[in-house]
């Protein structure tokens, strides 16, 4: 039978969870054949071994590709460079190492959705979000609730930049795969990450579906493939690239959802000046929207910052995290 579904996976340092991950993929129930295409970034534990020890077990599901020498430290995109070249399906499915499936069905009821939707470029669903040992958090995707169904080009751009922030997380995406290929060939990254570039140009060619079904798990923070952003100075880098791949994507969309990229662009230059402690000039008209839907807790740091500065300081350092 022909393969219908590519399944890729990122995964780099994750022997804890990489088993779990496979064995979620492996047990989909199908009437289609799908294959899972796997791409370590040279791990030095015993991750590969894991995704070896599954590949030999599953030969006819799991291509992998064990890299000895690390890739995205060269700048290079693995799916990019090594996944996307070699998929057989008609769609794309993803989960990262450190993620895992819920359910065996989530690959058929995915392509059910996109077969019967032909308007619809990609299909997601809602995931559950993890902490690094399992336990289940009171988070999922998307944070706001929406009906199932088909949601609309600018009613994901509108939430997704500017009512809701991040909608979707990457385990729940399957792909229309020659959109894939557009995006491949067609578009060049100005942002720091790849999912959202992702759903934006999907977003061009067609409509979202979306499963009210929770179907995937995020674990959160489990130092896998994205690292967390340390210092001062590397936030405010990924911020200004966040702001370039708005105004990049802006022009490309023609301004079709310029106030939607615009209110975006907005809230990272606040972020920046927050990083800045450059408080008063949050104050600006400019950035009322975006201290309109600012937690009071940021707001009222914000006017001590402006007349207590070295006060707010201590506030920042004492009570981490308390403006979230």
């Amino acid at each position: 039978m022909k393969i219908e579904v590519s399944v890729v996976c990122l995964t780099y340092n994750q022997e804890k969870y990489v088993g779990k991950m496979l064995e979620s993929l492996v047990k989909q129930k199908t009437n289609f054949e799908y294959e899972i295409l796997v791409h370590d970034d040279a791990s030095t534990d015993d991750t590969q071994k894991i995704i070896s020890d599954y590949a030999e077990k599953y030969p006819e599901l799991i291509r992998p590709i064990l890299q000895k020498e690390n890739q995205f430290s060269k700048g290079i995109n693995p799916n990019i460079k090594f996944n996307y070249p070699r998929v057989r399906g008609k769609y794309i499915a993803y989960c990262e190492g450190d993620d895992y499936w819920l359910t065996s069905d989530k690959l058929q009821k995915q392509y059910d959705a996109l077969q019967q939707n032909q308007s619809c470029t990609f299909c997601v669903h809602d995931v559950q979000c993890i902490y690094p040992d399992g336990e289940f958090t009171k988070k999922f995707f998307p944070p706001v609730p929406l009906a199932r169904g088909v949601i609309t080009a600018d009613e994901y751009m509108r939430n997704e930049l500017r009512d809701s922030g991040w909608l979707f997380q990457t385990s729940s995406y399957f792909i229309r795969t020659d959109i894939i290929k557009k995006f491949v060939n067609e578009y060049s990254n100005r942002y720091p990450v790849g999912d959202l570039p992702l759903v934006l140009f999907c977003l061009q060619y067609g409509n979202c579906y979306y499963l009210n079904e929770t179907m995937s798990c995020y674990r959160l923070s489990s130092g896998g493939y994205m690292t967390a952003l340390s210092s001062k100075t590397k936030k405010i880098a990924y911020c200004k690239k966040m702001i370039a791949g708005h105004v990049d994507f802006d022009q490309r969309t023609k301004g079709k959802y310029h106030d939607y990229f615009e209110y975006a662009i907005l809230n990272k230059e606040v972020e920046i000046l927050l990083l800045e402690k450059n408080y008063k000039d949050i104050l600006k008209k400019k950035y009322r929207p975006v201290r309109h839907k600012m937690n009071k807790k940021k707001k009222l740091l914000i006017v001590i910052g402006c007349v207590f500065p070295s006060f707010a300081d201590w506030l920042e350092r004492k009570k981490n995290g308390w403006t979230e």
